[in-house]
């Protein structure tokens, strides 16, 4: 898609950051799963973000890399796009997510082997039928038992495996 493309370039023009950046088949598979001006939620920041935003989803990210969020937040977003701080030394960095549900959730963050698992927590007050779920770095093996929880747990209709030209792969779960 050109549009990832576009996006990606700008990204890549205030710092490369690729590398962590979320992978084009990750945002292709979103894409083709989830309708305009879709409610989204995101933990993590960065080129998914911004993707996100230009695609006109009303979009809410969570991270608690201050550099990461500053470095969006230089992309000058829409205010449609709702960037929140959260420290993840902190119980309650799950608890900076505003009401849902949302149409998609990616789990891109926080960064770390197993720093995701509190995501298990709170999804269920997130999600709608139909809601499209990612989960992001399913070649580890915490990020991969954490996408088999949320199928159990949601008795998944539909899951996509993909994997991205950066070897990573990704899980994509329609509850």
């Amino acid at each position: 898609m050109a549009f990832y493309d576009a996006v990606s370039q700008v990204w890549n023009e205030k710092k490369d950051l690729s590398k962590g950046a979320i992978g084009k088949e990750v945002w292709n598979a979103i894409a083709l799963h989830i309708q305009p001006n879709s409610k989204t939620l995101e933990f993590g920041c960065g080129l998914s973000t911004l993707l996100f935003d230009y695609a006109g989803h009303r979009h809410t990210a969570i991270d608690n890399s201050r550099q990461y969020i500053d470095l969006v937040k230089s992309h000058s977003p829409s205010e449609d796009t709702t960037i929140i701080f959260s420290d993840l030394n902190s119980l309650g960095f799950y608890d900076t997510i505003p009401q849902g549900p949302f149409h998609c959730i990616l789990i891109d963050g926080p960064a770390g082997e197993g720093n995701r698992n509190g995501v298990l927590d709170i999804i269920i007050r997130l999600v709608i039928k139909g809601t499209v779920i990612v989960v992001d770095d399913t070649n580890r093996a915490k990020d991969k038992d954490l996408s088999e929880a949320i199928q159990q747990l949601f008795n998944a209709e539909r899951v996509i495996e993909g994997e991205t030209s950066h070897d990573r792969k990704f899980d994509l779960i329609i509850v």
